[in-house]
Order: C-alpha cells, then structure tokens, then sequence
C-alpha cells in the first residue's frame, strides 16, 4: 500500500482545521517557518500543501502577507428557485448521489397538505445522500404524487439533480418554490450518515415546490451547516 504524501498529509491537516473553524474566513494560516516546525516537514512540501488549499479555493496566498481563509461555502441564492446538487455543482463541486432508494407509501396528513392531495394517497419517496467530492454533506428525501412520475423507480441511482431530472424525463418544470429554513443538531442516525460527530449543526430546508401554483414535489433537505449558506434579498418593512 502506497504510504500518503507528506504534502498531503499537511493539506489534509489544515483542511480540516478550516472547515471546522479552527481558522475563520479571513483570518491568516501560520507562516511557512511555524507550519514547518508544527509538521516537521521541508517548506517545499509546506508550499505545495498551500499551492493545494488553493486550488480547492478554500485560501488565497497574499504576497508579503501571509495565506488567508477564504469563504469556501456553497452559497444558495433563495430568489431563484435553484437546488442544493445545482448550487454545489456552480461551486466547483463533482456532485454525486450515494445510497439512492425510492419506494411508495401513503401520504400522511402532513404531505397530503402540501401537495393538494387526499390522505393516504399514493406519492413517491426519493431518499438519497448527495457527495460533494466524494465526502457525504447532504440528506435528501423528497416526495412526489405518485401520479406524477410513474415508474420512477427504474430510475433509481440514475440522476443526482432531481429537478433537471423531472424536467427532462417528465416535463415537470418547477416555477416556484416555498421554503421553512431551520437549524438542528444531528443524531446519531444523521451523524453516521454524514460522517460528522452527533451534535454537528446541521441546516434544514422543507420546501414545496410548483409548476403553475399547482404542488409538485415536497424536499426534506439537511446539509453539514459550516459548508453552506443562502443568500436572501428583502425590499421593504413589514408594519
């Protein structure tokens, strides 16, 4: 088994020390000489662990001055109707879906409501967890009139972006959306699906979405909270 790299050692060191906070947006890395005694590495593998860090966009090495954190999260505009998969792809990311299962159950009363259907009504459950270059950031489930997209299950591990894919294999077009945006801790269940410590924020997003005011799908979304974010514009008071 081929023995990992010093260099990668090093990135993969300060990584993970950015995503978890151990160095905010903005503020600078250790100096080449520090990161050398804290490694016990050469500054040319030093260099090339920085040269790394900047390629992911997660630095930007300023001449005379030092590496910077930059702001590596995916950002989402909430004024447009755009996906996590669709955002994270925008940001760079090889975006892939593991462990994909649909099936169909009864709507419960709840998804009944939100897609203007009867109770217990057939729809269809899309679970998945979305990878972006290859590390788990994402727990999907989405739910869909069974009506609306029959024989989806043949489908299944064959699309990533759901809604590229209801617009191209059923011309389903989503024109609107609404969104409840909430904060959790994760469970355990969560955690292990993430591979993140129980506990670790997580960001919920339970959005309904429309093809002419008429309810198409119901998402059921939570993603790792320090790699994401949305972007919201208001005009106006509410008085």
């Amino acid at each position: 088994m081929s023995k990992t790299p010093a260099y990668k050692l090093v990135h993969n060191s300060l990584k993970k020390a950015i995503q978890e906070g151990k160095y905010p947006v903005s503020a600078f890395l250790p100096t080449e000489p520090e990161l050398e005694k804290l490694f016990k590495v050469s500054r040319t593998t030093v260099r090339k662990a920085m040269e790394l860090l900047k390629e992911e966009g997660l630095v930007e090495i300023k001449q005379g001055r030092g590496t910077m954190v930059l702001d590596y999260r995916t950002k989402q505009d909430m004024n447009k109707v755009t996906s996590v998969t669709e955002s994270l792809r925008r940001r760079g990311f090889d975006v892939r879906t593991k462990s994909m299962y649909i099936d169909s159950i009864p709507a419960s009363e709840e998804l009944s409501n939100e897609l203007g259907i009867k109770h217990e009504d057939m729809i269809v459950r899309i679970q998945r967890i979305q990878l972006a270059d290859g590390k788990p950031v994402a727990i999907m489930k989405n739910y869909i009139s069974a009506q609306l997209v029959p024989d989806i299950e043949k489908f299944t591990n064959k699309f990533s972006g759901l809604y590229q894919f209801l617009e191209e294999q059923y011309q389903l077009e989503i024109h609107s959306a609404s969104d409840k945006i909430y904060a959790k801790s994760a469970d355990f269940a969560e955690s292990e699906m993430l591979s993140v410590q129980p506990g670790t924020a997580l960001l919920c997003i339970r959005r309904i979405c429309y093809k002419d005011k008429k309810p198409i799908c119901v998402d059921d979304v939570s993603i790792i909270g320090n790699q994401y974010e949305l972007i919201i514009s208001m005009n106006g008071r509410c008085k």
